[in-house]
């Protein structure tokens, strides 16, 4: 009877162990996935509720992915849409994108480098560089590069985005011409611009044929750089004393200058915006921007890169995909019309089309002007 009690208690002990031993096994064990803890996933996925794919690589890897601004952030401008597109990206997807401005041209490339050695997944190069990122492409193979406005092709690891600026342009020349127009001010419209640069040229060539298309005239002028404010509102002033009731600010942080001289005029003077939109510098003035939709555009292009859908090599976008055009204020809708809705709408169709080939060059644009002459 000893012998049996003790082999008994010997059988128990072994059955303990068995059942221990499964009471242990994890899901993953079993073939099965693991429950994912707080600690184990991205706070940040946590915080901002995102409903993410749990067998996605954006959730598996730890992104590291950066923007280098074209210039300093805070000119309510270009640099602060990319700023605002990152964050944009970040709430959509949390994974924190690492923002950072410039000062110098050398700072470009600098910043590229840096972010490069570090083992960054993608850096966003905001300004215009695409003369020195062949370079870096080619030191830096693993790090993949998005140029703004960029022309580099034919490698792997860079993308260059290139936006339809010109029929952009060219709808807000035609959209002052009328609207101011409506608005009994006449068909003569104003631009000012920040500095006689290529991009800056490439659109004032579009207005001002936008503008004569629509039967008017533009009158030009430059700031002569992007954050004398005082400048940028005296060239307004005269504009506006001229008889001209409505301006195109295409002048980065200069261009509150333009708002302001709108402010102090009576009431039926007013500006047109660019960058995001920028109404709420002068919601009782812009009347519509000039826009490219960078704060979603570039948000959707770092998603896509996480995605693996961003393609190499040249990537152009437009009116037709909606990523350039004309923003029509929020604050002062209502004060245009359905009919220069509607005629916005046919212009556009002819720009896509390709029946209406905006001017890009000086040359081009005299001989646009002779043509409707």
């Amino acid at each position: 009877m000893k012998r049996l009690s003790i082999l008994a208690l010997v059988l128990v002990l072994v059955l303990s162990v068995f059942v221990g031993c499964a009471a242990d096994k994890t899901p993953a064990d079993q073939g099965q996935a693991a429950p994912v803890t707080e600690e184990e996933s991205n706070p940040a996925d946590v915080a901002s509720g995102t409903d993410l794919d749990t067998d996605s690589e954006s959730e598996a890897k730890d992104w590291k992915i950066a923007m280098v601004a074209g210039g300093a952030f805070g000119d309510n401008g270009m640099n602060d849409a990319f700023l605002a597109a990152m964050k944009l990206f970040t709430e959509q997807s949390g994974i924190e994108v690492t923002s950072v401005e410039v000062n110098d041209f050398s700072d470009h490339e600098s910043y590229a480098r840096q972010f490069g050695e570090e083992g960054y997944d993608m850096v966003l190069m905001a300004g215009t560089v695409s003369d020195i990122m062949p370079a870096i492409l080619e030191d830096y193979p693993d790090t993949h590069y998005v140029l703004n406005k960029g022309t580099v092709d034919g490698y792997e690891n860079c993308t260059s985005i290139q936006f339809d600026e010109p029929a952009a342009g060219f709808v807000g020349g035609a959209f002052a011409v009328m609207m101011s127009e409506y608005l009994g001010g006449g068909n003569k419209v104003g631009w000012i611009g920040g500095m006689r640069i290529a991009d800056l040229e490439l659109c004032r060539y579009c207005f001002s044929a936008g503008a004569a298309y629509a039967g008017g005239e533009a009158n030009v002028a430059y700031v002569g750089d992007f954050s004398d404010i005082s400048k940028a509102k005296e060239l307004a002033l005269q504009m506006y004393k001229s008889g001209i009731t409505l301006i195109q600010a295409f002048a980065g942080g200069a261009a509150n200058g333009v708002y302001q001289a709108a402010e102090s005029m009576p009431e039926g003077y007013y500006a047109m915006g660019a960058a995001t939109g920028q109404y709420d510098l002068s919601p009782d003035r812009i009347l519509a921007s000039h826009i490219i939709k960078t704060d979603e555009y570039f948000a959707t292009v770092c998603q896509e890169f996480v995605d693996g859908t961003l393609a190499s090599g040249i990537v152009k976008v437009g009116l037709e995909s909606g990523a350039t055009g004309i923003r029509l204020s929020p604050y002062l809708g209502d004060l245009i019309p359905q009919e220069i809705q509607d005629s916005m709408a046919e212009i556009e169709a002819k720009l896509i089309s390709g029946e209406i080939v905006p001017p890009t060059t000086e040359e081009a644009l005299n001989d646009y002007l002779a043509s409707l002459n």
